[in-house]
Order: structure tokens, then C-alpha cells, then sequence
């Protein structure tokens, strides 16, 4: 669900008097000034922050001591995220670069686990194992976000075994102008969001001859591209 705008304005407001790094004492008069609305009205909006745990606020003699929440922070990266796309100009490809890393290890069972859905979705049976590509620069990093911005397909998720397997989205993807793969996105990933998992019909590593620090492209295939 979308954050609303009052609300929104509200956590900018206090980030920008440093309570993403801090916490911050301040009063609902003061904060009314801020936002250019009533006191009733500040102390509302800031007890819906509180409500939907974007905020962390205590009382205090002085006012309130506020500081802007993990929650929050996501939602203020994520508005930042889509104006810098937006600002952005636009391309016709979006082409992301990255080294080559070892894995955890889960790669395997994971795609095991995926592989009817992961066939029935990007129309191959995927190799077992991922590829994993950390992103390295800030051009790569937006284009990771543009990627995010364009339509994925969806795997749901499901129970197999007795263990409840999140939705994962995917990608479709060219390695080095080479081999049809795709980027897979898992709900629950032990990954940091700077490294992307690859798949493919085939083991990319063997197929492309490469060695963890070794550079590689994704080039995203739009989904009414994809063959």
C-alpha cells in the first residue's frame, strides 16, 4: 500500500531535522510550523506515524523525542528511489553491470524447489544453482531500480514439505549479450540488496568461462520482448 501524502510530508519534514539519524525533541507547535498546518493537526499525523511504525516516539518534559524507524526509512527510500528514476533521463536499454561472487550455497535447492514454477514462468528448465552478481556502481544501482519499476512476472508462493515458500518475481535478462536468463527476486532472501541471483537454461559460470571478481552485463528484456 502506498504511503499518503500527509504522511509522507511528515516523515521528510523530520528527516530533514536529522531524526533518521537521531532522536529529536520537538513539540506539535513547533511541528505545525514545520508542516504549515494546525497543532491538532501535527500531533494527529504524528500519532499516525506511530500507529503504522514509522515512528518511535516517546514524551518528554521538553515535547516529544521522535526518530524516524527502519519502516520509515524504507518508505523515505522508496520515494527517493522513484525520483531519482525520475530525474532520470530516459533509455531504451537498462543495462546492469557487476562482478561475478560465490554464493551461500542455497542457490540449488531453492531452484529445485522453484523449478516447475520457474519453467512454466520464463518458458526453461533452470540449471540448477544461480549466478550471483554484486552490483558495484551508482549507474548499476539505478538501473537495478528501473528494472524494479517495469512489470516482473510473479511466482507465487507455496508449501512444499511442510515449509512455506514466499513469492518470488523475475526479471527476464541477457548475460553478456549471450544467454536468455533471468534476475529472481525470492521474499525471504539471506542476500544483501546488492547482489542479484541469475538463472538460466544452463550453468552461466561453465557456459561464459568465469571466475568470481569477473565483470558482467545483464541487459533487462521487457516482458513484450521476451520470445
Amino acid at each position: 500500500m502506498m504511503i499518503i501524502p500527509d504522511i509522507w510530508f511528515t516523515l521528510y519534514s523530520l528527516a530533514r531535522k536529522g531524526a533518521l539519524h537521531r532522536k529529536m525533541t520537538i513539540t506539535t507547535r513547533e511541528l505545525g510550523e514545520i508542516l504549515d498546518v494546525s497543532q491538532q493537526t501535527a500531533s494527529r499525523r504524528i500519532t499516525q506515524c506511530v500507529e503504522q511504525g514509522y515512528l518511535d516516539r516517546i514524551h518528554t518534559v521538553e515535547g516529544m523525542s521522535l526518530q524516524v524507524t527502519n519502516r520509515g526509512r524504507e518508505e523515505l527510500m522508496h520515494v527517493f528511489s522513484n525520483l531519482e528514476i525520475a530525474f532520470t533521463p530516459p533509455e531504451d536499454d537498462i543495462v546492469i553491470k557487476g562482478v561475478v561472487v560465490t554464493g551461500l550455497g542455497e542457490g540449488a535447492y531453492y531452484v529445485d524447489v522453484y523449478s516447475s514454477k520457474l519453467q512454466e514462468a520464463l518458458g526453461f528448465r533452470p540449471h540448477l544453482g544461480t549466478l550471483n552478481v554484486k552490483i558495484t556502481d551508482d549507474e548499476s544501482r539505478k538501473a537495478v531500480a528501473r528494472m524494479k519499476n517495469t512489470p516482473p512476472l510473479v511466482l507465487r508462493g507455496f508449501t512444499y514439505e511442510g515449509r512455506t515458500f514466499g513469492d518470488v518475481i523475475c526479471y527476464r535478462v541477457k548475460v553478456n549479450e549471450r544467454i536468455e536468463s533471468a534476475i529472481v527476486i525470492a521474499q525471504r532472501t539471506h542476500h544483501s540488496e546488492g547482489i542479484l541471483e541469475v538463472v538460466a537454461p544452463v550453468n552461466i559460470r561453465r557456459a561464459l568461462d568465469l571466475d568470481d571478481e569477473d565483470e558482467v552485463t545483464l541487459k533487462v528484456i521487457p516482458l513484450h520482448q521476451a520470445t
